[in-house]
């Protein structure tokens, strides 16, 4: 029998405490926070148990979860979590990697270190909880393969996915002796799923891993505190990490931010929308010495920012 809650059925004020209550009791102990711009969150959360493992669907508008250090230390909760993503994206972090779940993919986190996910609004997420031991049985190297995209390509991880989907509907159909063994084949199908990661850690991981540093990068570009180690901290990174993810093409990170911020002054210009000065503009963009932004411009786009200015006027 699922168990299941609703944050509709309790106050707005009282729904992010509501929430992580839920989760927490659900998962681990966690510290869940409303996405800017929501004043709540609002989800809905069924669980099941399979057997030697536990199956949560999880439906619910953004925010961000935490799994903290302090947490860790009151509560000593032992298991992995696989989150398979269904329906939004997800961007899970931890021990220094961060990786994007869009639909159909999944990732393996560990409890016993902190994590954190960023979920977009209206996502829906399969989550299995399994026993550490259960896990590290098939994948001894388990440890080292948390916050890696596993794509749902044709194979182990594929048929894990279908497999869950499956069983999230189904579940309460199965037998007890069913059930426990579906929740060890699950097991195996994980295992098979992140199997081979290990080794190409590095050539998997780093195309996600610079799309998650630019779409961070994009989202903040105004900002002009932006830098590697903000970047880094944001994203739980470390520096040498976000350096490497630009370095593989011949680029630097923030040559990278620069080229963005140039051309988003541009369009910008050409759009007409500015109707104070370059300086003005240069700095809402970053910019903290204005002759620097103008020779960077001249040297990107062949002309002086002025003159664009000029004709949009």
């Amino acid at each position: 029998m699922a168990t299941v809650v609703h944050t509709s059925s309790v106050p707005v004020r009282s729904r992010v405490a509501f929430w992580t209550e839920s989760v927490s009791e659900a998962f681990v102990s966690l510290d869940c926070r409303a996405a800017a711009g929501h004043e709540d969150i609002q989800g809905e959360l069924s669980l099941q148990s399979l057997g030697s493992l536990d199956l949560a669907r999880v439906r619910a508008t953004a925010q961000s979860v935490h799994r903290t250090s302090t947490s860790i230390r009151s509560s000593h909760e032992d298991f992995f979590l696989v989150g398979i993503q269904t329906a939004g994206s997800c961007t899970v972090s931890q021990a220094g990697r961060s990786a994007l779940i869009e639909n159909g993919a999944f990732a393996l986190y560990d409890t016993t270190r902190p994590y954190s996910l960023e979920l977009t609004d209206h996502f829906e997420q399969l989550v299995l909880r399994l026993p550490r031991l259960g896990v590290e049985a098939h994948l001894p190297a388990a440890e080292g393969l948390t916050a890696l995209a596993v794509g749902a390509d044709p194979g182990a991880a594929q048929i894990l996915v279908k497999t869950v989907k499956m069983l999230a509907d189904d579940i309460e159909f199965l037998t007890p002796s069913a059930a426990l063994a579906v929740s060890h084949g699950l097991e195996h199908l994980i295992a098979a799923g992140l199997d081979g990661l290990a080794n190409r850690v590095a050539e998997s991981d780093s195309p996600t891993r610079r799309k998650l540093i630019q779409r961070f990068i994009l989202d903040n570009l105004r900002d002009d505190s932006l830098n590697v180690a903000s970047i880094s901290q944001q994203l739980h990174l470390s520096p040498s990490s976000v350096h490497r993810a630009f370095a593989l093409h011949g680029q630097t990170v923030m040559g990278w931010v620069w080229q963005q911020r140039l051309e988003g002054i541009r369009q910008e210009l050409l759009a007409g929308k500015h109707a104070g000065t370059l300086s003005e503009l240069s700095r809402d963009w970053g910019f903290s010495d204005s002759a620097h932004f103008s020779r960077a411009f001249r040297r990107q786009f062949g002309h002086a920012p002025s003159s664009l200015l000029r004709s949009a006027r």
